[in-house]
């Protein structure tokens, strides 16, 4: 999935309230805290003692790299095909 798909499937209601960008971690719901760009890719990654990534911020990102693949890290990148919203959560 483009950074720029995400960003518009998201930004189609204007009304929605998003509480930040997780992923499923051995059954838990692990919050990410910055993405970085990656040969073409958008990768989104946690790093322990950092504040959760804040919409605002993840509509940014988005938009400043439209045209990349987006990604997440799990001791290796793990391409993003979808995602869905959970209680204003938007899991990957």
């Amino acid at each position: 999935m483009k950074a720029g798909e995400l960003l518009r499937q998201l930004t189609a209601n204007p009304f929605h309230d998003y509480k930040g960008i997780y992923t499923r971690l051995g059954g838990s719901l692990v919050q990410f805290t910055t993405a970085k760009p990656d040969e073409g890719n958008l990768v989104f990654f946690r790093q322990n003692r950092k504040a959760p990534m804040t919409t605002k911020t993840l509509f940014a990102i988005l938009h400043l790299h439209q045209n990349k693949d987006i990604c997440y890290w799990n001791n290796r990148k793990i391409a993003i095909y979808n995602f869905k919203v959970d209680h204003g959560k938007i899991v990957v």
